[in-house]
């Protein structure tokens, strides 16, 4: 007797107990999250060491090879960045689909669908950028890691549809969680930004898996408070004013780290004639030019701001390090390098929240009684401006430094910071970045899958139309004889004049002696919404909320004239969403196991 292979077995095993307990698929979800604090939190643990042992070999065993220190500060990060040639070189799908865009892609657009072997090469790939001095944060890797993880639990038990979405979810609550010891803003950034819902169902199985992954990474990984400061006492309540002041100032240098982060990435792209595997190596090289400079830069340490906290910077080297920040991790991030955006704008928020808080002493001594409160504001305003999450931003920064004297300026600068950001940009560091590819993911999933899709593939060519001059009994006769409810006046160069419903014809039902003297085109609508056949559903669907009709006309705009095409209705509309679902979820299905586990 052939031995059913063990996975299979241990399939096997899981559903009989589920069927044995009865388990409700709420409390199921509950289990598999706390499978997935388990998982990701051992996934926490050894990206940890492998951060741990790749800074100890580029800064440490290389450097005692012998040769000029100043040298190896410049090429230690070009070092680092040679080594991922081959991992870009040979899986390039893989190694350039980074961080957390990767995850909010995989969310919105594929039901939480992701190759979790991918967590593997993201480990790799990012302790080898981040060990060698590159400028970016550990988090967002371990958020993609955690997601991948998760995904992977939940492709194993065989969970489909929404579900695997909120084990996803998962997966990067307690990824974040775990890494920065700060379980509700894993949980917050799991809601509003990978997820960007909130509901009972997920709010649940999120909250365990990220507990989870926190106790977890407590019990193996050193964990404490990551910035130690002083308590905080404001001078007057006017200082309130000053915070909201900087959260402007933060919100408009969030845009400039944004924009010219994406400058970069186009840069690297468009201008540098290299081949890809090798341009993160370009990057590199600035970064250590940089940090000949002001080693501050490097990496992601959490020392550099501490100190700014403390006042040991002057004014002149926070100003300084904010752009030395910006650049290194554009450098780093917009070349290839594999990192995450949070760690940098935590630091360049400390520096400019230090560098307004010395200004504001200086021009106020009796108001602000100690600059440090406005570093750690500035972290926050800073984070929530950039990922577009202020409450993710201010628990997060309150995790970090156990500080609740500054929470309420923390929250007045974060949100107007926010508001700032979005403002100019409409839009996070995260869903422009995936805009740029042609993702909406703020548009929500369904629109996004709308987006793909032309009026052209389900417009019908086919509609009732009537001369400008027809009268008003032929209209009727017209309408109550066809079977559309709307009739399109048209001249004879196919020239659109407007539209008539049926309930236009209502008002001259009783009328006496008008139905010889109204025409066609008296009784048309020349406020006409329409789509164009190359126009998306996705935009199609948005002009369907303006008015109050089932039916748009298609029309071409050529010379001036208003070209009759066709007709889309609101049913084909729904009609094709639902098919092109159903190919989406068709096509997952081929990837995953066909029969769920539960």
């Amino acid at each position: 007797m052939r031995h059913r292979p063990v996975i299979a077995r241990l399939h096997g095993f899981c559903l009989g107990l589920l069927r044995r307990f009865e388990v409700s698929d709420q409390t199921f979800l509950i289990l598999l999250a706390t499978v997935v604090g388990v998982v990701v939190g051992g996934g926490t643990y050894v990206f940890e060491r492998m951060l741990e042992y790749a800074g100890l070999i580029f800064w440490t065993v290389l450097p005692s090879l012998g040769g000029n220190r100043t040298l190896w500060l410049l090429i230690t990060p070009c070092i680092g960045a040679l080594f991922l040639a081959p991992f870009i070189r040979f899986f390039p799908k893989d190694a350039t689909t980074d961080g957390v865009p990767a995850t909010m892609e995989a969310v919105a657009l594929r039901n939480g669908f992701m190759r979790w072997p991918s967590s593997f090469l993201r480990m790799i790939m990012s302790s080898l950028t981040l060990g060698s001095g590159g400028s970016a944060g550990s988090e967002g890797p371990i958020i993609q890691i955690g997601s991948a993880l998760a995904s992977g639990v939940g492709q194993f038990f065989r969970v489909s549809g929404n579900r695997l979405r909120v084990i996803v979810a998962c997966g990067a609550s307690a990824g974040l969680a775990s890494i920065f010891n700060a379980p509700i803003a894993g949980v917050l950034f799991a809601l509003e930004v990978v997820l960007g819902e909130f509901n009972v169902q997920s709010f649940s199985p999120i909250v365990i898996s990220s507990v989870v992954a926190t106790a977890f990474s407590r019990a193996h990984i050193s964990h404490g408070q990551a910035i130690h400061t002083m308590t905080y006492h404001p001078g007057s309540m006017w200082e309130i004013v000053f915070y909201a002041l900087m959260g402007v100032v933060a919100g408009t240098v969030a845009v400039i780290f944004v924009r010219i982060l994406a400058w970069t990435e186009g840069f690297f792209e468009k201008r540098i004639h290299l081949h890809r595997a090798l341009k993160p190596a370009v990057g590199a090289l600035g970064v250590g030019a940089i940090g000949l400079f002001y080693p501050q830069v490097f990496g992601y340490s959490y020392t550099p701001i501490y100190e700014a906290v403390t006042g040991q910077f002057s004014l002149v080297m926070l100003a300084v390090l904010v752009g030395m920040k910006i650049l290194a991790t554009a450098f780093t991030l917009g070349s290839g390098g594999s990192g995450g955006i949070l760690c940098p704008s935590l630091f360049i928020g400390a520096m400019l929240g230090g560098a307004c808080g010395q200004v504001f002493q200086a021009a106020f001594p009796h108001m602000v009684t100690d600059a440090g409160a406005y570093a750690i504001v500035g972290m926050g305003a800073m984070l929530g401006a950039v990922v577009q999450a202020p409450m993710t931003a201010i628990i997060m920064v309150f995790e970090l430094t156990n500080e609740y004297t500054v929470i309420l300026p923390m929250m007045a600068s974060c949100i107007l910071a926010t508001l700032v950001q979005k403002t100019i940009l409409n839009g996070s560091i995260y869903t422009l970045s995936l805009s740029r590819k042609g993702i909406d993911i703020d548009a929500g999933r369904e629109i996004g899958i709308l987006s793909s899709l032309r009026v052209r593939d389900i417009m019908d060519e086919h509609f009732t139309a009537v001369p400008p001059g027809a009268s008003y009994e032929s209209v009727l006769r017209k309408c109550l004889t066809g079977t559309s409810n709307y009739l399109y006046v048209v001249d004879d160069d196919n020239r659109l004049e407007g539209v008539i419903s049926f309930s236009d014809l209502k008002e001259f039902v009783f009328e006496e002696g008008l139905k010889d003297l109204v025409l066609a085109r008296d009784l048309a609508n020349q406020n006409l919404v329409c789509v164009t056949p190359d126009e998306s559903l996705a935009s199609s669907l948005n002009k369907f909320s303006f008015i109050d009709m089932e039916q748009l006309p298609v029309v071409d705009r050529l010379d001036g004239k208003i070209e009759m095409k066709g007709v889309i209705t609101r049913n084909q509309l729904l009609r094709a969403y639902r098919q092109e679902m159903l190919k989406r979820v068709v096509s997952q299905d081929q990837r995953q196991p066909r029969q769920p586990l539960y």
